[in-house]
């Protein structure tokens, strides 16, 4: 009776040891595709990144050489538009297959990067010329010391 009562229970231990061992390695596959599909997202990103990072460079490049280029121009409407003009030139010289929306985004970062301590350095310049103003206009409307002058 106890062989009958063992010989009933093996199948079915040996069915719930093994399906246990199926949920433990299902859990521990789905774990380890989860942690494959996030590293490969970081790479991804990485990778997005680092291509940013070089357009961004090419970016600078280009910028530096159009700014050396209209570095000195009488018509500030027609230069801007050159400038845009010449910039795409470049960047499309240095990153074959770039976008024209790519090309604006750079354009913009660029600009905005160039551009983004000059707002302090001007107004730090126009407190400076004002100031100066503000001394040379107290010096001015002093009243002239009298002198006498000797006769000989």
């Amino acid at each position: 009776m106890v062989q009958q009562v063992i010989d009933a229970l093996v199948p079915i231990l040996i069915t719930v040891i093994v399906a246990i061992f199926t949920a433990a390695i299902k859990a521990v596959g789905d774990a380890g595709v989860n942690l494959i599909n996030e590293k490969a997202a970081a790479v991804k990103a990485k990778a997005r990144q680092d291509k940013w990072n070089h357009w961004m460079d090419f970016s600078r490049t280009a910028w530096n050489i159009v700014d050396e280029e209209f570095r000195i121009t009488p018509n500030l409407d027609k230069t801007i538009a050159t400038k845009q003009a010449e910039f795409e030139t470049q960047i499309k010289k240095l990153i074959p297959g770039v976008t024209d929306d790519e090309i604006e985004q750079l354009r913009q970062a660029v600009a905005g990067e160039v551009n983004k301590g000059k707002a302090a350095i001007e107004r730090q310049a126009a407190d400076e010329r004002s100031n100066g103003l503000v001394v040379d206009n107290k010096l001015l409307t002093q009243p002239i010391p009298h002198t006498r002058q000797r006769r000989r």
